[in-house]
């Protein structure tokens, strides 16, 4: 599924938990892509990442020089300006949170 108004549409996962998460933790598919775009604009040329918190097991978006290190956080997805996620990292990143699911 590709969400996002003119040339910040990003393609989403059309299923499994990461798909299901972001619908739930970030109220849609359209508030998740305004919130990544502008985290991926806000952290310049080092981007963003869309990161699993440990403790909760909730999804977040982490810029990383402004938010600073993590020691609580497993990187799902890394983006740069202009970049849009593959399939394949999607299902890495899905793969990767339902391990953490299953070891939670």
């Amino acid at each position: 599924m590709t969400v996002g108004p003119g040339d910040q549409r990003i393609t989403l996962p059309d299923s499994g938990l990461l798909a299901m998460r972001i619908g739930l933790e970030f109220g849609g598919t359209d508030a998740f892509v305004d919130s990544l775009v502008r985290a991926v604009i806000d952290g310049g040329s080092g981007g963003a990442t869309v990161v699993a918190l440990l403790d909760r097991g909730d999804l977040s978006i982490h810029i990383p020089h402004r938010d600073g290190p993590a020691w609580n956080v497993v990187p799902l997805l890394h983006l740069h300006p202009g970049e849009q996620p593959t399939d394949a990292d999607w299902t890495a990143a899905n793969a990767t949170l339902e391990r953490l699911e299953r070891y939670r």
